[in-house]
């Protein structure tokens, strides 16, 4: 098995879509179809991931007629270091495949080499190989945070997130239903203030299963890592 570092170029994919992903806005990530980009969509979002390499080395092994071909993994995710005093285990190295599930039912022989060297490189280099298909990324935690999106960049007042984030401080796990009846007296406060929560969720000031169904039933709480200068 002979390994190299140097990553191949992306280019276009015919029948897919290949673009670049602004990765939390500082850096630039390839990928060849919307499954990759999905998963990198996941990635972002995900508070443990430190860093992501689209296509970050390339592994050459001899198949089952002898002739020497390759393969190269499509991303390599690092994690940060863990809280030491909350005696969290170091996550390792993930080394991802992404395949749609079809090709992986249609061409799952043909595949099972490549994966199965990428296994024995993951395991001698302390990382996990594993593959990512529809059922593993296109999930309710990705309709969310799609969903979330949207509320980024929207523009309020302080003073309603200060109100918002203080009364949730105060009663500590709520809904957002509660906490609407709560701080919103007419119609079209209620929805100005359901934008800022959906702000403050996207933004993760505020955070709640983001793998459920996101409603007025969802309950929210405090992000204790954030500056919680706004609630003296």
């Amino acid at each position: 098995m002979k390994i190299s570092m140097k990553n191949r170029k992306i280019g276009y994919t015919y029948g897919s879509v290949s673009g670049h992903f602004a990765f939390r806005k500082q850096k630039s990530i390839a990928f060849e179809s919307t499954l990759e980009r999905d998963l990198l969509t996941l990635l972002e979002f995900n508070d443990s991931v430190e860093d992501v390499i689209e296509q970050p080395l390339t592994i050459e092994y001899e198949n089952h007629n002898g002739r020497t071909v390759t393969y190269t993994p499509d991303f390599l995710v690092y994690f940060k270091e863990p809280d030491a005093s909350l005696l969290r285990l170091q996550r390792k190295p993930l080394l991802i495949e992404v395949k749609p599930t079809e090709k992986l039912r249609k061409h799952f022989q043909e595949l099972r080499p490549r994966f199965k060297v990428a296994m024995q490189y993951a395991h001698a280099n302390d990382m996990i190989f594993k593959i990512y298909d529809e059922k593993r990324i296109r999930t309710q935690y990705l309709k969310n945070i799609i969903f979330l999106k949207r509320y980024k960049r929207l523009e309020y007042q302080k003073e309603d997130e200060e109100l918002i984030l203080a009364y949730i401080h105060s009663v500590g796990n709520i809904s957002i239903e509660y906490v609407l009846e709560a701080l919103s007296a007419t119609k079209e406060q209620r929805a100005l203030m359901l934008s800022n929560i959906w702000s403050l969720l996207a933004h993760k000031k505020l955070l709640c299963q983001f793998d459920k169904v996101l409603n007025l039933q969802t309950e929210v709480w405090i992000n204790d890592t954030i500056e919680m200068g706004v609630l003296k």
